[in-house]
């Protein structure tokens, strides 16, 4: 008798699915062994086994559990400032001078005197709060940063107040004068009118600048050639400020600049010889340094100081030889 081929495999699948059943219906695969289920308190139908299976660390090292965190920089509290007192606010009844707050600008740090600037506009004194910031860049030993904000003070308090001389017979004159080898051109005279009228607006209308340029007609000339730059007063036995040589670069549009940057060295070196601090570093084209950082004090101081002898001990200075040819090699 055959046995069809279908019973007999049925029959042997059957019988070891029926052995596997009865061996392992009691068996729990799920559970480790020998180890506690611990329940989440979230969802006590979840089971957790990071907390059994984490070994156990002996001996570690102990860690110190107050971890110090740096501080945001918008949380992190500014220096404070000494506040200040109606004594170092001066005598606001009256009408300040041009050297005013020197003597509070000499012993106080920058930030002293911006606080000093401050409660002044609170206070709507907006002409002596100008005047501090004027003693940041003439005064104060200070840095760059402090000039630079002390100079955006300036320009926004400048531009509504009035000038500080109104009286034009109180101007005094200088001479900006510009020696070359060849004749200027109608762009050059521009531009030093330009220059001369900073100049008078940077002082305060102060100063009345008249350009004077001393040139040849050698047609022959090159265009390129250096061109000597200086300021004095008017007369034969006045002083002068230090020539200054430089060579204009081809496009016309830098020498409004270039021409202000050279009376602005000038100047303010000269004004060293008086006390006031030198110079910032890395001066850069572009900047109106002869109204942000030529005070209206350091303007009157220098003009004065043309007008003095030239053999005056407390005038340094030389006035140039005017009758010298220049130099252009």
């Amino acid at each position: 008798m055959r046995i069809h081929w279908a019973f007999v495999v049925f029959a042997v699948i059957g019988t070891i699915l029926l052995t596997w059943y009865l061996r392992t219906k009691n068996m729990d695969f799920l559970t480790p062994s020998g180890l506690e289920i611990v329940e989440t308190e979230e969802n006590s139908d979840l089971i957790d086994l990071s907390v059994v299976l984490q070994p156990e660390i002996k001996d570690q090292p102990k860690i110190n559990s107050v971890i110090q965190q740096p501080k945001e920089p918008d949380k992190i509290t500014p220096p404070k400032v000494k506040e200040i007192t109606e004594f170092e606010l001066g005598d606001l009844v009256s009408s300040p001078g041009l050297g005013a707050y020197r003597d509070f600008a000499r012993g106080e740090s920058p930030d002293r005197l911006f606080e000093l600037s401050s409660r002044l506009r609170a206070r709507g004194e907006f002409q002596r709060a100008l005047l501090v910031f004027e003693r940041v860049i003439d005064t104060s030993k200070t840095d760059p940063k402090s000039r630079t904000e002390a100079a955006q003070g300036i320009a926004a308090l400048t531009k509504n107040l009035p000038n500080w001389n109104i009286d034009p017979s109180n101007e005094i004159i200088l001479n900006l004068h510009l020696r070359m080898a060849h004749k200027p051109s109608d762009h050059l005279q521009n531009v030093l009118q330009k220059v001369a009228t900073r100049i008078r607006r940077s002082s305060g209308d102060q100063l009345n600048i008249i350009p004077i340029i001393d040139s040849s007609d050698n047609s022959d000339s090159p265009t390129n050639n250096p061109i000597a730059l200086w300021l004095s007063a008017s007369g034969d036995n006045t002083t002068s400020s230090a020539v200054i040589t430089l060579r204009l670069a081809r496009n016309n549009e830098e020498h409004l600049e270039e021409i202000s940057l050279a009376v602005f060295k000038t100047t303010r070196s000269h004004l060293t010889q008086f006390g006031y601090p030198p110079a910032p570093e890395n001066l850069k084209k572009g900047q109106d340094y002869l109204s942000r950082q030529i005070t209206r004090l350091m303007w009157r101081d220098f003009a004065q100081s043309l007008h003095q002898p030239q053999n005056d001990p407390n005038t340094p200075g030389e006035h140039p030889d005017e009758s010298a040819d220049l130099n252009l090699d």
